[in-house]
């Protein structure tokens, strides 16, 4: 059927459904003339009426712009969307616009230039008079005058000026397009128009550029920039988006791209090769133990560090938060993702950055971007590593077994005090014994036996795709990390799923999910201390080539570490974590976005251990019922949270960017454990828990339960004039449950101010340079949920009349407050000779108040101590990074950039409990003045990192005894710990990094360097494997030199037999300054061009190593319980 149709798409009063009942043909034929001409007189009405309507659509059209996607619908479903977008009614011939299909995507066009598009191959014309739009065939002479066409031509080019194949060159607005050939170079026919047309040029990788096309200019190059720099325009907050040049913050934004040539396993290890400001506190003791998370601290400790131990976050009171794309995730969660995944991370640190995080953003914040789906055909990215560890045994200099006979002979091992000629015979006879042992060949080297050159493998795949209105995306994992300590290590397999719905550009709706396993081994081995303690003259087999169990000597038993490597002992750590993060976002008007999220976390913690009934440590245990053990702890943590934003953004007199936001957020974490141990087990092929005969002797099961909530109302306003001068506000109320009911509520707030000095009249240079500053008050609450909270607890030993008693455990504390942190910061960004030198500077104090302490009570309370607000403590410092762009693609494509950063940070205290006191009277008894732990001592006006120790003299030439100063001066050979004085301190005056990148031709080299400078520790090898060495155990060669041996010898350390404890003075404490190469990785991207014929659309080849080389100015042993490790990776990126 034909006609012609105004408003809707059916005819009114058609005889349509009269004609489908008559089977005729000539009534068929009849009807459908008479349509016709019905149709005909209602258009000749229509047009008159049309010419009488007024100029409706004509300014419509003028005035508003429209955005349409049709893909291979009908024009008559195309012409149907325009209606209802324009609300203007069309008139046009249904059967005739049917059989035209449309493939066209419009953006940011006029009513007459959407047409233009939609007709462009098609021969219609169309006519605009007041609120119609009357579309039409073209005659046969309108369709000879098709619009005239222009060839644009050009090359595409990334920064080193290499072709780039396969760009996509788009008419932005339409679906007309074309992509660069192998060299870079393009066609493509625009049609000739008044208002020039726009190019939009996209690549993987890269920043989509726009290219605005001039009359008469037919050719152009085109460069494309890194994706990376799209990081310099906007800074994520976390709750709000700004633009960089509105910034009053001291923030680090930091690309995956970069990050991922620092070549480090983790996110945690890498973030301190960014930022100066941000230390990884070396774990002395675990080395390089897969199972061990590294602990970061930005700007120094807001608080007295008192746990006992800990590895989360969430239990160390001085590590930042984290969030990964909006929500709070865990420290152990960002130690296992997948580092593939990031798209960038930010490191927020002042309070003009934080404060919007109110009560969790004292120790910074950290944020984590993933990457997100991209739309367009189905892409599959694949990504394989290999590394090899090596064990790290530089620090260890033990003595072989010739040199540790002869250091038991200096000790008097092998020497009868009362000259006891029988007694000096036994004693001969057992050094010749050892000493034959040594002459054939004994030489044990102990080190080698629990280590391993480790082969891991890690693997992850990718798989995104989708339109504008959906994207999706699919990432799998699998990591296997096997530790340089037999039988360690850690194994990850995971699963996350992004969904993206993207609604007539106003409404997105993300859906993010997230399984992970994770199972962590722990080496059967035992400590590797044990092995550096053994005697190399001691045979590990015996002549059978069993292992011997136990060596006997001096009247000591010492047993064999391998012993328990051979049994059925397991442990590990295992967690299975859910993620489910639901985020939309709608755009209300042009200026207003709404944000909403709910993010829910559940994770299940099981760690298991058995030891079998013949493990050593059973040895001397005659009751089977109490030989072997299982330990089994299981627990759930829940977290759930939810916020709720309003962002509005506008312009105002041309000049005012006014950008406004607030919000409420609201968090639920929930953490309960249990667990018991049972022992006896009598067979070690039935190690269930069932088998065992009993639970623990005088044990009972283990449990704890921790609930916390907390509730934020929020705002942000930021203003500017000109992007030159920028004023912010913050403003951030939070409640807790883990504070006093008094005090559950309190306020944090921040006040920044931005100078854009670039932007004034008088600023002559091509650079930028910003001042700011910011003042502000955020808050800390690593802490207990029931802190506050009264606590009792059930003594079956009280009991009276068949009525058992409680028995107060915790004294609560009603108005306890938050801990709060007021920060001033200062800083400067500088970029000059286009961005050949960039230059950011920051200054610092942050003063927390309130810290949360423990006070000590009298006994008859019935409890020790309660919690309460007295502490203070102050840190400031200095921050500076200097970045060189020293080549940039000018000389036959070499870049290189080199930057350099240096940070001073130094905190003091200013109040103390008298808990803190009492801890002072601890370090102060003898007993704790020996080995390698210091007792740390808390003075107002001091560091809390303070060294307080005796001073030495050193060794008295004449004596062989260390000589001590007392406080008033005078010297003396009696140890006082009350003469304790500060003789150093543990935080290096200057820390940073030193990182260079240089590039040619698709390769890469990139190089990261550690540096600390100015810290003092106390060197606890020469106090347990040198001076404190016992002549029982291997130790540390220098145990037999710079020793006293006779009057007048000047020496370091003490005379070889004097096995008196070493008591901890000033002389074992040593100058820590310390550079090491933490990374080195060169990158070979294969040439685009090179794959152009190949379905591979990149392919990239990465080698890289860690801890390359470490000099320093102290020598004792690192990774005492576990070793450290070299690491060597190859690793391939393909993307298809």
């Amino acid at each position: 059927m034909t006609g012609m149709y105004a408003h809707t798409f059916r005819p009114v009063n058609s005889p349509k459904g009269t004609c489908k009942t008559i089977n005729n043909k000539v009534m068929n034929l009849l009807c459908r003339n008479l349509i016709k001409l019905m149709i005909k007189m209602k258009l000749a009405c229509l047009v008159l009426l049309l010419s009488l309507s007024g100029v409706q659509a004509h300014v419509w059209s003028q005035t508003s712009m429209l955005e349409l996607s049709v893909n291979g619908k009908s024009m008559v479903e195309a012409i149907e969307m325009l209606q209802k977008k324009t609300q203007l009614k069309f008139v046009f011939n249904h059967e005739e616009l049917n059989n035209y299909r449309v493939n066209a995507k419009i953006q940011g066009k006029t009513l007459e230039e959407a047409l233009d598009i939609l007709f462009s191959d098609k021969p219609l014309k169309y006519e605009i008079t007041g609120e119609h739009v009357i579309i039409s065939k073209t005659t046969e002479k309108q369709q000879q005058q098709t619009p005239k066409m222009i060839e644009i031509t050009g090359t595409v080019v990334d920064e080193n000026g290499s072709a780039l194949p396969g760009v996509t060159i788009m008419i932005k607005g339409t679906s007309l397009g074309t992509a660069t050939d192998v060299n870079g170079s393009f066609k493509l026919q625009v049609p000739e128009s008044n208002t020039p047309n726009n190019l939009l040029c996209s690549f993987i990788g890269m920043k989509t550029q726009e290219i605005k096309l001039v009359n008469g200019k037919t050719n152009y190059k085109i460069v494309m920039e890194d994706e990376a720099q799209k990081l310099e325009d906007v800074v994520v907050t976390g709750y709000f988006q700004r633009k960089k040049v509105t910034q009053t913050g001291s923030e680090v934004v930091v690309d995956g791209e970069e990050l991922r040539k620092v070549g480090s396993l983790n996110l945690l290890q890498a973030i301190s090769s960014f930022d100066p400001g941000v230390r990884t506190l070396e774990n002395n003791e675990w080395g390089s133990d897969p199972n061990r998370m590294p602990e970061i601290t930005v700007r120094g400790e807001k608080g007295f560090d008192l746990r006992d131990q800990a590895d989360d976050s969430r239990t160390n009171p001085n590590a930042p938060l984290y969030i990964m794309d909006g929500i709070e995730v865990s420290a152990s969660t960002v130690f296992d993702m997948d580092m593939n995944r990031v798209a960038s991370f930010s490191i927020l640190k002042d309070a003009s950055a934080t404060s919007l995080y109110g009560s969790r953003g004292a120790n910074g914040v950290i944020l984590i971007t993933t990457i997100r789906p991209q739309a367009g055909e189905i892409k599959v990215s694949l990504n394989a590593n290999y590394n090899i560890s090596v064990p790290d045994l530089r620090s260890y200099n033990l003595m072989d077994a010739r040199e540790k006979l002869e250091f038991e002979r200096l000790a008097g091992l092998y020497t009868q005090p009362n000259n006891n000629r029988e007694e000096q015979t036994v004693l001969d006879m057992k050094y010749n014994e050892v000493l034959a042992e040594i002459e054939r060949g004994v030489d044990s080297y102990w080190l080698s036996q629990p280590l391993q050159t480790s082969v891991n493998q890690r693997y992850s795949a990718y798989l995104e795709g989708g339109d504008e209105h959906f994207r999706y995306g699919i990432n799998l994992k699998f990591d296997k990390d096997n530790g340089v300590m037999k039988k360690s290590g850690r194994d990850r397999v995971g699963i996350n799923v992004y969904f993206q719905y993207d609604i007539a550009n106003k409404l997105v709706v993300r859906n993010d999910i997230s399984v992970e396993d994770v199972k962590g081994y722990n080496s059967p081995y035992g400590t590797f201390s044990q092995y550096a303690a053994m005697n190399p003259y001691e045979r590990m087999r015996d002549e059978e080539g069993e292992l011997i169990r136990e060596y006997s000597r001096h009247d000591r038993i010492t047993r064999n570490p391998l012993i328990n490597s051979l049994l059925p002992n397991t442990s590990y750590e295992k967690y299975t974590q859910v993620r489910d993060n639901l985020q939309v976002q709608w755009w209300a008007t042009q200026h207003l976005r709404i944000n909403g999220s709910v993010g829910l976390t559940k994770q299940i913690n099981r760690d298991e251990a058995f030891t079998s009934a013949q493990s050593t440590q059973f040895d001397g245990i005659t009751n089977i019922a109490e030989k072997g053990s299982y330990v089994i702890s299981n627990g759930t943590d829940m977290d759930v949270e939810g916020k709720l934003t309003l962002d509005y953004s506008n312009l105002f007199f041309d000049h005012l960017s006014f950008n406004l936001g607030v919000g409420t957020e609201f968090t639920t974490q929930k953490t309960q454990e249990d667990g018991y141990t049972a022992t006896g087990f009598v067979n070690d092929k039935l190690t269930y828990p069932s088998y065992a005969q009993q639970y623990q002797r005088n044990g009972k099961p283990s449990g704890y339960f921790d609930k916390g909530r907390t509730i934020g109302f929020l705002g942000n306003i930021n203003l500017g004039w000109d992007n030159r001068y920028i004023v912010d506000f913050s403003l951030r109320t939070d409640g807790s449950s883990r504070f006093g009911s008094d005090n559950q509520f309190a306020p944090f707030w921040s006040v920044g101010l931005a100078w854009n000095v670039n932007r004034e009249n008088f600023w002559q240079g091509v650079g930028t340079m910003k001042i700011r500053a910011s003042v502000g008050s955020v808050g800390s609450s690593n802490f207990n949920a029931d802190q506050a909270m009264t606590r009792f607890i059930y003594n079956s030993d009280g009991e009276y009349n068949g009525i058992y008693g409680a028995v107060l455990s915790q004294y609560g504390n009603t108005a306890l407050k938050w801990q709060n942190t007021l920060k001033y910061n200062v800083g400067l960004d500088m970029t000059v000779w286009r961005n050949i030198i960039s230059l950011n500077f920051d200054a610092y104090l942050e003063r927390t108040e309130n810290l949360l302490m423990n006070v000590d009570v009298a006994p008859s309370t019935g409890f020790t101590s309660y919690r309460e607000n007295l502490g203070s403590l102050d840190n400031k410092g200095i921050e500076a990074r200097l970045r060189l762009n020293l080549l940039r693609g000018d000389r036959d494509g070499w870049n290189w950039n080199v930057t350099l950063s240096a940070a001073h940070e130094q905190d003091k205290i200013r109040k103390l409990s008298n808990a803190m006191r009492a801890m002072n009277e601890q370090a102060l008894n003898i007993e704790n003045n020996t080995g390698t732990e210091i007792f740390k001592m808390y003075e107002v006006g001091r560091s809390q990192n303070a060294l307080m120790l005796v001073k030495s003299l050193g060794i008295d030439p004449a004596t062989g005894n260390e000589v001590y100063v007392k406080r008033d001066g005078s010297t003396t050979f009696d140890y006082d710990p009350n003469d304790r004085v500060e003789v150093g301190n543990t935080t290096p005056k200057l820390q940073g990094f030193m990182n260079t990148n240089l590039s040619w031709n698709h390769i890469e080299l990139y190089m990261s360097f550690n540096y600390e400078m100015g810290a003092k520790l106390y060197n606890s090898t020469l106090a347990t494997k040198v001076e404190g060495a016992s002549p029982y155990q291997n130790a540390d060669k220098r145990v037999l030199y710079d020793r006293w041996k006779e009057p007048g010898d000047i020496a370091m350390f003490r005379r070889i037999d004097d096995q008196s404890s070493v008591y901890q003075s000033s002389r074992l404490v040593q100058k820590s300054n310390f550079i090491r190469m933490s990374s080195l990785s060169l990158t070979y991207d294969i040439p685009r061009e090179k794959l152009a014929k190949t379905f591979i659309e990149r392919c990239k080849f990465t080698f890289s190593m860690t801890d390359v080389f470490r000099i320093s100015t102290i020598k004792q042993e690192r990774g005492t319980s576990y070793p450290f490790a070299w690491t060597f990776s190859l690793g391939a990126n393909l993307t298809f």
